[in-house]
C-alpha cells in the first residue's frame, strides 16, 4: 500500500533557540510526512531544512492569543530533547490572518490524525495556558470587566444619564474578545481524536 504524499502548510512557526519577537517572521513552511516508522514532521528555519521523527514528540499544546478584535490560534510541539516548535495560525507580524485559519486547522487535524496512533501515555495533549498565567489573566480580565462595565451599570442607575449606555458598550466590546481567549485557554488535557474545536479555528 502506497504512503501517502507529505503535506505541506503555508504557516509560520518559531523553534526553541530562535527569537520569539520577530517584527517580521521570515519562516514559513510545515510538512507531515506520514511514512510509518519513518513518519516526521519537517520546516525550514533560515533557508536551513530540520525534521523530526514522530518518535521524539512528548507533548502538544494548543492555546489563542488576542490581537485585538480577533484570537490567532497556536500549536506547540514539544521534543523529547527540550526542543520545541511553534506553528501560529498569524501572519508574518504575528497579527490575526484569516486567509490562514484554513491552512491552521488543516494541519492541526492533519498532526492530530498521525499522533492520535501513538501508544496510550506517550505524548501529553494540552489545551490553554499554564496554571499561572490562567490566574493572573483572570484578574486582569475581572479588573477590566469591573472597570468597563459594572462602572458604566453602576453610573446609569445612579444618576440616569444615558450616555453611560455609549461607554458600556464600548467597554463590553473592548473586554468581550479577552473574556472568550480566557475561556477557550482554561488550562485541560484533551483527547487527540477530538481536539478542541474553539482553538483550531
Amino acid at each position: 500500500m502506497t504512503a501517502p504524499a507529505p503535506q505541506s502548510y503555508d504557516l509560520f512557526i518559531v523553534r526553541s533557540g530562535g527569537k520569539r519577537h520577530l517584527w517580521r517572521n521570515p519562516n514559513a513552511g510545515v510538512t507531515v510526512t506520514d511514512a510509518g516508522r519513518d513518519s516526521r514532521l519537517s520546516w525550514r528555519i533560515g533557508g536551513r531544512e530540520e525534521s523530526r521523527l514522530w518518535t521524539d514528540i512528548v507533548a502538544l499544546t494548543l492555546s489563542s492569543a488576542t490581537t485585538g478584535k480577533n484570537a490567532v490560534n497556536h500549536c506547540r510541539i514539544d521534543f523529547r530533547d527540550g526542543g520545541w516548535l511553534l506553528v501560529t495560525a498569524a501572519d508574518a507580524s504575528g497579527l490575526f490572518d484569516a486567509r490562514r485559519g484554513p491552512t491552521y486547522r488543516a494541519f492541526v487535524q492533519a498532526l492530530h490524525a498521525r499522533l492520535a496512533q501513538a501508544p496510550a501515555g506517550t505524548i501529553r495533549f494540552n489545551a490553554g495556558i499554564s496554571g499561572g498565567r490562567y490566574k493572573a489573566m483572570q484578574i486582569s480580565v475581572t479588573i477590566a470587566a469591573l472597570f468597563f462595565v459594572a462602572l458604566p451599570i453602576g453610573l446609569l442607575l445612579v444618576v440616569r444619564d444615558l450616555r453611560a449606555l455609549g461607554v458600556l458598550a464600548a467597554g463590553a466590546a473592548l473586554v468581550w474578545p479577552f473574556w472568550k481567549v480566557l475561556a477557550n485557554n482554561r488550562p485541560r488535557s484533551y483527547d487527540p481524536r477530538q481536539p478542541p474545536d474553539e482553538l483550531i479555528g
